[in-house]
């Protein structure tokens, strides 16, 4: 069986599964090199058909990850108006929206461009069956079926989609119940969205900045809180005690990225002029940490679950996700690692895919290496085409290790793109953590961000227990934890200022070449941690290509590039 699933919202993109297996999952912004793209993800599409080694009219599903029907889907499929009604009649919205959401749905279409003139249409086979996907189910079922586990809790939350900010789920013998959904009155996301906009950010892209200023401030120097606990949601006993009015939300489009406004944040921005972004950082990530876990904890109890997995763009909040851990109110916490919006296509697809195969069962997913690769031939033709100064090399990791520890910059560029928002050993940047000034350094030099903002370690997993005061293995950049205290002298520029780090575990069997690279550093220096981040610049996406790899290679000031087995010099 075959279901690709389509995302059309921000950070829009399509995923692939066969009898059950993952085997493509991409955004369309690593295409269209357009960070957040929203918009019909015709790249995205192409290259899971190509990974498939499909065509369109083999496939039995495609799911929708909305219930919302976009009229642009009846021109990508390519579908007759009396098809197009049938997808619209048969999926109508199981929930009830209030009069704002609808409005903001009835005019929705016009926050997407007319596709392309050169696009390619697909025409869909009798066989193939639209389904559409409610977007918190498309969430719960990238928690659910990815984690492993048979019974468990699980909670999504984000800022809102198809009406719905929270939902609270039971993941039992391979089926999603809904226990509980809230609409945007409760929405925990816009909470944290509206200090975000009301710091100077994008929603929809600033909110890790928020995390990230958070611990250089202290909330107790916010004296004025009745701001914040003015559009904070209450909840007591799994119902909205105070629900919030968060205004009429704007809906725009930039460059052909998707973006909100809040007119509320102006109200915020006073208290940030009277008490500093950094304090009222601290407030707004304080305030969600400890109304969530309460929210959690209570169904958790209600439930009597010892399994909690998440989804939902707050879940990406690492800070978060640390305190659930350290809470201890379950034996065991999954978080689905591209929880945002650029997980639903996956979402979907696996939600199809379980309700009409035989199997309907979880896999604790290992990997998120979905997305595209490139041969040596393919890079070496693209190195020579540009006429650039490369080498072939016997051993890429030991190489890059020596430059490392040799306070090299490099790029690295190396077998399957990830899927998510993290850099996890595919498309990185790497550098020594072992200097407290290389964080400016890489800063000043490669990315070109705000100075605060921290860089995360990539540790193997045989020594994780000497740096981390944590026993939770997270192999994905999403959760925050403890670094040991005699070592954050040891790798200062990936401890963050308040002793923490955002880790990824590298074990051998999961991407053996940059275990091979970290075991090579750790013979050099010692230390078996480098600093990882993303292969981009500020305000780009994650390089996808080797034509991405070598422009942001020449648009920075990267040492090294490692692509493949070749090594690329300025």
């Amino acid at each position: 069986m075959k279901t690709l699933g389509i995302h059309i919202g921000h950070d829009s993109g399509s995923s692939l599964i066969i009898d059950g297996q993952i085997v493509a999952d991409v955004s369309e912004e690593r295409f269209v090199r357009i960070k957040h793209y929203a918009g019909l993800p015709v790249n995205s599409i192409h290259f899971c058909l190509t990974a498939g080694k499909i065509s369109f009219d083999e496939l039995d599903f495609i799911a929708i990850s909305s219930e919302i029907t976009d009229p642009k889907l009846k021109t990508l499929l390519n579908l007759s108006d009396e098809r197009f009604h049938q997808i619209i009649t048969n999926n109508l919205p199981q929930i009830s929206f209030g009069t704002r959401v609808k409005n903001i749905i009835k005019n929705r279409t016009t926050y997407h461009e007319s596709p392309p003139l050169y696009m390619n249409f697909y025409n869909l086979a009798p066989k193939t069956k639209v389904i559409k996907v409610d977007h918190h189910v498309s969430h719960a079922s990238t928690a659910y079926y990815t984690s492993g586990f048979q019974d468990c809790l699980i909670i999504t939350c984000d800022g809102v989609g198809d009406g719905t900010s929270v939902a609270v789920w039971n993941g039992s013998c391979g089926n999603i119940k809904e226990i509980k959904r809230y609409g945007t009155s409760g929405s925990f996301g816009w909470f944290y969205s509206l200090v975000t906009e009301a710091l100077g950010w994008w929603v929809g892209d600033g909110e890790g900045k928020t995390m990230g200023l958070a611990p250089y401030g202290d909330r107790k120097a916010v004296l004025d809180k009745a701001v914040f606990l003015h559009y904070l949601p209450r909840y007591q006993n799994g119902e909205i005690t105070k629900g919030v009015d968060f205004g009429a939300v704007k809906y725009f489009k930039e460059f052909d990225a998707f973006h909100w406004h809040f007119p509320d944040a102006i109200k915020i921005q006073k208290v940030v002029q009277g008490y500093g972004s950094e304090n009222v950082a601290a407030e707004a990530q304080e305030l969600l940490e400890e109304s969530l876990l309460s929210f959690i904890r209570y169904w958790i109890k209600k439930e009597n679950s010892r399994n909690l997995a998440t989804a939902g763009g707050v879940f990406l909040n690492v800070k978060l996700n640390q305190k659930i851990i350290e809470d201890n109110i379950v034996e065991n916490y999954y978080i689905f690692p591209n929880a945002g919006d650029a997980g639903l296509a996956l979402g979907a697809a696996l939600h199809v895919s379980k309700k009409f195969s035989k199997e309907n069962t979880t896999q604790k997913i290992d990997h998120i290496y979905w997305g595209p690769c490139y041969s040596n031939d393919e890079i070496e033709s693209i190195l020579k085409e540009r006429n650039l100064s490369y080498r072939k090399s016997d051993n890429i990791a030991q190489e890059a290790a020596k430059a490392l520890a040799g306070q090299k910059i490099i790029g690295w560029f190396q077998g399957k793109m990830e899927s998510g928002p993290r850099a996890l050993g595919g498309r990185s940047i790497l550098f020594d953590p072992g200097k407290p000034e290389n964080k400016d350094i890489i800063n000043m030099r490669v990315k070109f961000r705000e100075p605060f903002r921290p860089f995360c370690p990539s540790i193997m997993e045989e020594y994780a227990h000497e740096y981390l005061s944590t026993s939770y293995k997270d192999r994905y950049m999403i959760s925050a934890c403890n670094v040991k205290n005699d070592k954050r002298n040891v790798i200062p520029a990936v401890t963050h200022v308040d002793g923490t780090c955002r880790p990824q575990l590298i074990s051998r069997q999961t991407n053996r070449r940059f275990w091979e690279l970290l075991d090579n550093f750790r013979q050099y220096t010692g230390v078996p941690v480098i600093l990882n981040t993303s292969f981009n610049i500020k305000g780009e996406p994650i390089v996808c290509s080797p034509r991405d790899a070598v422009k942001c290679f020449f648009d920075t000031g990267l040492d090294l590039l490692c692509i493949g087995d070749f090594i690329v010099s300025k």
